[in-house]
């Protein structure tokens, strides 16, 4: 394609934006890392339908071992959401199965995480908890058992509060373990189901990173029939749309080609205060050099070049013309909404493309 492919999707994406979704309005919600702590400013937070603070490390005695500034440095975006009625929820991830036994393991441990979980949110009435649990290798089956009691009983705990505060799961994909069973995830307000990383760093062949259909092991479609057979109602339901992608050095001009190394994150715009050796670069500048294509297979994006050196290189990423798809994807199936990480990663550019169709937030939503 020309060069002013990106100009001209942005076009595409404005002229889309005017077809509002009809029927129940989507939810919008965005995750904020705390490694980005200006992205959120220029936000438009009055339009999310909840926010989440990235994140707040559990460790394997329960305690949390790494707060990120929470709360003492982040007041503004406190205050910030507070003005737009729009709830700000906390993240608590925990990503390595031999702390995830420890932990489920320990009674002491776990009522330690029970309470340090209530005592986070107490002081702040429109705060509630999401829990994102990655366990991708096999865990002990008697601490999933544990970790499932757990979770209900935080829930009951949060439920009883006054307000009650909102509690979500993020529902990892293709692991060994399956942590959520039919009867725990019915008791949690929100379930955000993993929307991306269906090719990764590490993939043997470079690809899309968040299909939406085709023959890829997970793909948005693959994954909701994964939540429908937990039993997860459609309108409790959000996937998490990635605002990054992925590039990597592969071993010919064929799309998908096999990698030839480890593949780089790339946010899809240009953004500062993140280290260059954990972003290759942005999609917008790889776009408006080397042009793009669609691939319709798997209704994702994509770039190939071959730098100076000779190596050649294939990049993959979400924009307006596969988070329109998505959308209709989510109206269609009566789905609760998708979930963006990261907020900052796109100069807002897609947040406010969904924003624009889906229409004002309903204020039900944000109760």
């Amino acid at each position: 394609m020309q060069r002013n492919w990106f100009k001209c999707l942005l076009a595409i994406g404005l002229a889309l934006s005017f077809h509002v979704v009809q029927g129940q309005p989507l939810a919008g919600w965005g995750y904020v890392g705390w490694w980005l702590p200006q992205s959120w400013r220029t936000a438009p937070l009055e339009q999310f339908d909840r926010l989440l603070f990235f994140e707040l490390k559990v460790g394997l005695d329960g305690r949390i071992q790494e707060r990120h500034g929470w709360p003492e440095d982040w007041s503004a975006l406190r205050e910030q959401a507070l003005n737009s009625r729009t709830p700000l929820d906390l993240t608590l991830t925990l990503f390595n199965p031999d702390e995830f036994n420890a932990l489920f393991s320990s009674i002491e441990a776990t009522r330690r995480l029970l309470d340090q979980s209530i005592a986070l949110v107490a002081p702040f009435p429109m705060t509630g908890l999401q829990i994102d649990f990655e366990i991708y290798t096999p865990a002990s089956p008697q601490s999933v058992e544990n970790f499932r009691t757990f979770l209900r009983q935080l829930t009951t705990r949060l439920h009883a509060m006054s307000p009650p505060r909102n509690i979500s799961v993020f529902l990892p994909v293709g692991g060994d373990t399956p942590l959520y069973d039919a009867p725990t995830l019915g008791v949690v307000n929100h379930i955000v189901m993993q929307g991306y990383d269906a090719h990764w760093p590490g993939s043997k062949n470079a690809g899309p990173v968040a299909p939406l259909r085709g023959d890829d092991a997970w793909s948005w479609e693959r994954v909701w029939a994964y939540g429908q057979t937990l039993g997860v109602p459609g309108n409790k339901l959000l996937i998490s749309f990635p605002l990054f992608g992925y590039e990597w050095p592969v071993k010919g001009r064929k799309i998908r080609s096999p990698s030839a190394g480890k593949g780089l994150p790339t946010t899809f715009a240009p953004i500062a205060g993140i280290p260059s050796g954990e972003v290759q670069s942005s999609v917008r500048e790889r776009v408006l050099q080397y042009g793009a294509s669609q691939d319709a297979a798997s209704g994702s994006a994509y770039y190939q070049f071959r730098r100076g050196d000779g190596q050649y290189m294939e990049g993959w990423f979400e924009d307006w013309w596969t988070l329109d798809q998505k959308i209709d994807f989510l109206g269609k199936n009566k789905l609760g909404g998708l979930a963006f990480f990261l907020i900052g990663y796109d100069d807002d550019q897609l947040v406010n493309f969904f924003f624009q169709k889906r229409g004002p937030r309903v204020s039900s939503m944000v109760e």
